[in-house]
């Protein structure tokens, strides 16, 4: 009862809001405290003078930067193509099978036992490798979860929370670029390398290709699509490689402007054909056509930058669920400024100490007082990356004095009511500032630094 009514107290009921052809009806939402019905909109944030519609950085600019992260430690970042050649399998399965089981985890409720753990382990021991192995490449097939150990299951930090898990690291999109290397003996999940982190997949979402040169052909396409919608799907189809595929923000498909017969018994009329990466029965990797319909909301290319555009993209998936690391098909805080900035082609780290360190325009907060804070967000363009430890968000401007943020949040402090305790959105909203958190201070107050890109 008592979480009840935080999460009321939260909510500020919308009368009804008249929408026009470029925002949505906002009747009957509810939203933060100190949120407007209108600032749930990119539009209110837009005409703002902290969101200008200038060009931020050049295609080239943007290349740079890209190098310039992968090349920075502190980032944390694997670059793919370094990854030639051999490695020992041996050393790497008897390495990965020797986490530390995790404490305070539990399955359907209950305490994952130790033997759970070991099964684990003696499924990465008893891979089939040998002590000198060629890295594989390859494209993940389906938008797929990239985790610390080799299984299905959720492991929740709280017996009464089905919908958390803690064993998640982050996400793979459709056709994003992997380097694979082996698979555990029951040959059910497979170790990779993104360039944004290490972990298990489901060898069912992967595909390998024949060869490297295969890969680089694959994955560096001249022409190509980028889905800028939160989420598009492929129409329904017999071929259940197609069949209504889910495709996330930020997702790159290339174009195959030479097909002008049919596609799946389809003219291509008013559609873009573009190139999937499809899985044979034996794991390998080839393409096949597909048709995406122009109204869907991507893109020919990467979106020019623009604070206008960031603010533009960040709205999209303004409600949409939380999940750690990317779990059910959605997005943590740092994942959601990932797919958000992944539309103009920049390349960010997994989480947010490591975004925190790209070599950008980085404001140093954690040493001021609150007043030296706002005087610093006085002068940031919306779509700065705002942080403090454990959590990030993007900056959208100030307003009556206060200054608000759009991010997705798993939980905070009931506004008003802070002996209630923590309540969990888990959700992409607009808050202020002022939020609480568990600490009884201030999100404000919490600031380490501030992320200006270009």
């Amino acid at each position: 009862m008592i979480a009840a009514a935080a999460a009321m107290a939260l909510m500020t009921p919308f009368t009804a809001y008249a929408a026009d052809n470029t925002i949505w009806s906002l009747d009957r939402a509810a939203a933060a405290a100190n949120v407007t019905p209108q600032m749930c909109t990119a539009g209110f944030w837009q005409e703002k003078d902290s969101c200008p519609d200038g060009l931020i950085m050049t295609v080239e600019e943007i290349a740079a930067l890209n190098r310039a992260i992968l090349d920075t430690p502190e980032t944390h970042m694997n670059d793919l193509e370094t990854f030639v050649g051999t490695y020992n399998g041996t050393e790497l399965a008897a390495r990965s099978a020797a986490f530390e089981s995790p404490k305070g985890l539990y399955l359907y409720g209950l305490p994952v036992p130790e033997s759970y753990y070991e099964a684990l382990r003696q499924n990465i021991r008893s891979a089939p490798v040998t002590e000198e192995m060629p890295y594989r490449y390859g494209f993940a097939v389906n938008r797929t979860v990239i985790k610390a150990y080799p299984c299905i299951d959720f492991l929740s930090d709280d017996p009464l929370d089905p919908e958390w898990d803690e064993g998640v690291s982050s996400a793979a999109a459709v056709n994003e670029p992997l380097v694979i290397l082996f698979t555990t003996a029951d040959g059910s999940f497979t170790l990779v390398k993104s360039q944004s982190c290490e972990g298990w997949v489901p060898t069912a979402d992967i595909a390998v290709c024949a060869s490297r040169e295969e890969w680089e052909a694959c994955k560096n396409p001249a022409d190509f699509l980028v889905v800028t919608g939160e989420k598009v799907y492929l129409e329904p189809s017999v071929d259940q490689d197609l069949n209504e595929k889910m495709l996330t923000m930020g997702t790159i498909l290339p174009l195959d402007e030479e097909q002008t017969g049919t596609v799946s018994f389809r003219l291509p009329w008013n559609n873009y054909v573009v190139k999937m990466p499809a899985r044979n029965p034996d794991g390998s990797f080839y393409q096949k056509d597909a048709l995406l319909p122009v109204s869907r909301d991507v893109n020919v290319g990467f979106l020019p930058y623009t604070a206008d555009n960031v603010v533009s993209q960040a709205f999209k998936s303004l409600g949409n669920r939380y999940g750690w690391g990317g779990m059910l098909n959605a997005q943590d805080c740092s994942s959601y400024v990932r797919e958000i900035y992944r539309c103009f082609g920049l390349d960010l780290p997994r989480n947010t100490t490591r975004q925190a360190a790209i070599p950008a325009g980085r404001a140093d907060l954690s040493a001021m007082t609150a007043e030296e804070k706002k005087a610093v967000l006085d002068t940031l363009p919306a779509g700065t990356i705002l942080i403090f430890p454990g959590h990030e968000m993007l900056y959208l401007g100030e307003e009556n004095g206060l200054y608000y943020t759009i991010n997705d949040v798993s939980s905070l402090v009931a506004p008003g009511q802070p002996e209630n305790g923590i309540i969990k959105p888990r959700s992409v909203v607009v808050n202020d500032l002022s939020t609480l958190r568990g600490n009884g201070t201030t999100w404000l107050d919490n600031l380490t630094c501030a992320v200006t890109i270009g």
